[in-house]
């Protein structure tokens, strides 16, 4: 009874640890499966996360920490506040590396886990991406074309001695997939690993054409099929979105509004967007610059409002950016009232003021011929 009990509640911390949302950008395709081990009542320490590290930016890692149960799964834990707290500092796959090295010194529990880690740019499709004595991941492109990314590669955490950390870089065309796993997906006991690594590809490949939305669940089914191999399995994949997408960063400048107005019209009537959705879609996106640099930088030129604006059939979505300090608007009679302009525009409207304000905006469209 004890025994059970301690595996539920290394479950329940383990799911508790696993990120429930991932990040929502739509330029990003993302599908995660995790799966505990089958055999035995115990569980690992593989884990999965992806995060934003900037506007345009996507961090991505997959990691599997030695041993099981509750004392696994606490580890795990810290080791991912840890990836989260040192991407923020903005190195690079190579030095978040070695900054982990410095950090299971201090969590023995923690040495010998291993990491693939990727930072994915949204505006170019580039990704920098280091292993830890991890699996390779494997790249998909468009054509269903598989292929491992064994380069960048250095010992497990703690490992490490002496030289920098190695990484690699490679770029995603649009409609590209990235796949990030644990061996648990991949070694069996009676086939060689290169030989399981190599099926694997063989089905992200014959995938390639599917739609992402419970891909790693399935693809996991495939891979495993009857046997289990007594670990844990995680995969997440990444898919680069070909959509056509409009990306501008604009001074805080009132000034400089009009000349933005002017790239969004020409880039929306390029699309075929035409009428009542580019006169909708260019007041919405104009007005909230606008806000943002009244209400987020209080007209301080120094700051900067990303716009992104992405084309799919039949939805237009655009999300303005800033990272200022929002100051409240004043009276109803002479202000806030452009937030309510921006809901009349949009079929959906969404604010957060985590860090900075974004203003996530969507427009069910009729798209005509692109001129």
């Amino acid at each position: 009874m004890l025994y059970d009990e301690q595996r539920s509640v290394a479950t329940t911390l383990q799911h508790s640890l696993l990120p429930r949302i991932l990040p929502d950008d739509p330029r990003l395709g993302l599908s995660a499966c995790y799966r505990p081990a089958v055999e035995g009542l115990e569980v690992g320490g593989d884990w999965y996360d992806a995060f934003l590290l900037d506007a345009d930016r996507v961090a991505m890692v997959v990691g599997d920490v030695v041993g099981r149960g509750l004392a696994a799964a606490a580890v795990m834990g810290q080791l991912r506040s840890a990836v989260r707290a040192l991407a923020a500092v903005d190195s690079g796959p190579s030095h978040l590396l070695a900054r982990l090295d410095r950090f299971v010194d201090g969590v023995p529990a923690a040495e010998t886990a291993t990491l693939a880690y990727a930072e994915l740019d949204l505006r170019d499709g580039r990704v920098r991406y280091a292993c830890a004595g991890h699996p390779p991941p494997v790249l998909v492109d468009p054509a269903g074309r598989a292929v491992l990314l064994w380069d960048g590669r250095s010992a497990p955490l703690g490992a490490h001695f002496g030289g920098d950390r190695a990484e690699a870089e490679v770029t995603l065309v649009p409609g590209s997939r990235l796949a990030l796993y644990t061996d648990g997906l991949v070694e069996r006991r009676d086939e060689p690993l290169d030989a399981c690594i190599d099926r694997l590809a063989s089905l992200l490949g014959e995938s390639a054409a599917q739609p992402l939305t419970g891909l790693a669940d399935s693809v996991t089914e495939a891979a495993l099929g009857t046997r289990r191999t007594g670990d844990d399995v995680c995969l997440l994949l990444v898919a680069f979105e070909e959509d056509p997408t409009f990306s501008r960063s604009v001074p805080a400048d009132s000034s400089r509004v009009a000349a933005l107005r002017a790239d969004l019209t020409h880039w929306l009537q390029s699309h075929g967007v035409v009428g009542q959705d580019h006169d909708a879609t260019v007041l919405a996106c104009s007005e909230a610059v606008s806000n943002a640099i009244e209400h987020g930088y209080a007209d301080d030129r120094s700051g900067m409002v990303d716009v992104l604006a992405t084309l799919s059939p039949g939805l237009l979505r655009v999300r303005v950016r800033d990272r200022g300090l929002w100051r409240t608007p004043g009276p109803p009679d002479h202000r806030g009232r452009g937030l309510l302009l921006i809901r009349a525009l949009m079929d959906h409207v969404s604010v957060d003021h985590t860090t900075g304000t974004v203003v996530s905006m969507r427009r069910r469209i009729m798209r005509g011929a692109v001129t």
